[in-house]
């Protein structure tokens, strides 16, 4: 209490920071435990839990004491599929850069404004990683190999020369006609070599892409069975995961018959059983075998409400923007340069109207609720995935996306208790990090929120934020806003 009051008239900084915490008399709500632990003292020592204990723990000397009375505390949040590089909505040549820099010291701390302590990027360059770990207050961040092959898609956008630069884990298919660029060594391109190298940078999944083209084209070159075998093959050596980038029936019918361990995307192009009302039995083949595998399923609702969004008047209302985007750059998404992108996406409708564009993009998002409420109605677990930003929307923001994506998986019917786990155990178990994080436990990080509601009776309890605890550190929510 008394730290608490010292914080409060500015005696102690609203980062706490010290080898020994004690929080006191918190609500431990945590997805190993069937019941809340009321009253409960959790220990801290060196960035880890040490006791979880529900009688009260003594004091050690010059311990730093948390009262943490009336208030629940939960694991750190994991978003399993982020992209931190580039400013949501920047011009496509990269301006006005004052402003990308602005983002890159803001992100971090928009991600720890919601609760996200954990990180994972599928497709990220080492120097942009290293961008965001420098930044002081940041996420413990993760990351997959992405392997696309050269020609096919994401390649598609950037020519072989430049595709060589973005992604070092490219695999070259022989079947594909595509130039190999100067002072590229094929040897270098198998799925055995790139694997190799995604081990040694210390990646924790590998992601390949299923892909032959977005909405009705199906012209881009896909990787092979073959070629997919051996990546799955290569991978499992190093006992890593394989994320399948997918969206479509048919793209996710490849990955589950591959037998591949993630699906990056839910489905919500369903090609020609668009106008069904249920799920079609081909869908539910589909599903059904990603429940008899076991297969990770990421929702990301976030991919299609943004696509959505950005086609309303008021894309930028809710109030928590100001609190994750920067002033400046909150300025500049109200300005005509930055709306070129809404600009593609009237143009791809050929000129139809915003709002009718809107109403036939929430059909899609219906396909892929649809899909989920399957999958969850037979038991599947749920992971949070947000996959911010998957386009240049502006409306996809770190953290508030996240939060966003929670609201949008309890809308379609996910247990609070069920979401809880989602973001927390079943993402940490999903890619080999559960003897980390996940749960309230001895021996674990110690990335933990302070929530002033229950997030077991109230979604929105998880914008109740009052304290995020990384490694033990202590800091105060508001300290991380945008705009204080």
């Amino acid at each position: 209490m008394l730290n608490r009051f010292l914080g409060l008239m500015g005696l102690l900084p609203l980062t706490l920071s010290a080898q020994s915490l004690l929080i006191e008399n918190a609500t431990v709500l945590s997805p190993e435990r069937n019941q809340p632990l009321t009253s409960a003292y959790v220990r801290v020592e060196n960035g880890r839990v040490t006791q979880v204990s529900s009688a009260p723990i003594q004091a050690k000397l010059g311990e730093i004491r948390l009262d943490a009375s009336n208030q629940f505390l939960i694991p750190g949040l994991m978003d399993s599929h982020v992209h931190v590089s580039q400013m949501p909505g920047l011009l496509p040549d990269g301006e006005p850069k004052a402003l990308q820099q602005q983002f890159e010291i803001q992100q971090p701390r928009s991600y720890l404004y919601f609760g996200v302590t954990q990180l994972l990027d599928p497709s990220q360059s080492a120097a942009q990683l290293a961008t965001f770990k420098r930044q002081p207050q940041h996420p413990d961040i993760y990351h997959c190999g992405a392997t696309p092959i050269l020609g096919g898609y994401p390649t598609v956008f950037t020519g072989p020369e430049q595709a060589s630069k973005i992604f070092s884990y490219m695999i070259i298919q022989a079947d594909v006609q595509q130039p190999i660029p100067a002072g590229l060594n094929p040897a270098e391109h198998t799925p055995e070599a790139v694997v190799a190298k995604m081990a040694e940078d210390g990646a924790s999944c590998v992601k390949v892409f299923i892909e032959d083209g977005f909405g009705t084209r199906s012209d881009w070159p896909n990787i092979s069975a073959e070629l997919l075998a051996r990546v799955k093959q290569a991978a499992k050596q190093y006992n890593l995961p394989v994320m399948a980038h997918a969206n479509a029936i048919d793209m996710q019918k490849i990955a589950v018959d591959a037998d591949l361990d993630i699906m990056a995307h839910g489905m919500w192009n369903w090609n020609q059983y668009r106008a069904a009302q249920d799920v079609p039995d081909a869908i539910r083949q589909i599903l059904d075998k990603v429940l008899q595998s076991g297969m990770t399923y990421q929702a990301t609702f976030n991919v299609m409400d943004g696509l959505t969004n950005i086609m309303l008047p008021n894309a930028l209302a809710d109030s928590n923007y100001t609190k994750v985007v920067p002033a400046d750059i909150l300025t500049w998404y109200h300005s005509e340069p930055a709306q070129w992108f809404k600009q593609e996406l009237l143009r791809d409708f050929e000129g139809l109207p915003a709002e009718r564009i809107a109403l036939i993009q929430q059909q899609t998002i219906s396909q892929g609720e649809r899909v989920i409420k399957y999958l969850y109605g037979k038991g599947h677990p749920m992971v949070l995935a947000s996959d911010t930003p998957s386009s240049p929307t502006y409306v996809a923001q770190p953290g508030l996306s996240t939060f966003n994506e929670l609201k949008h998986m309890h809308q379609v019917g996910i247990s609070l208790k069920d979401i809880l786990a989602a973001a927390t155990i079943n993402n940490a178990r999903a890619f080999g990090l559960s003897q980390d994080y996940g749960s309230i436990e001895a021996g674990k990080v110690a990335n933990l929120l302070l929530l002033n509601a229950n997030p077991l009776e109230n979604i929105q309890a998880y914008d109740s934020l009052d304290k995020i605890i990384l490694h033990g550190e202590v800091i105060d929510r508001q300290s991380l806003a945008a705009t204080q």
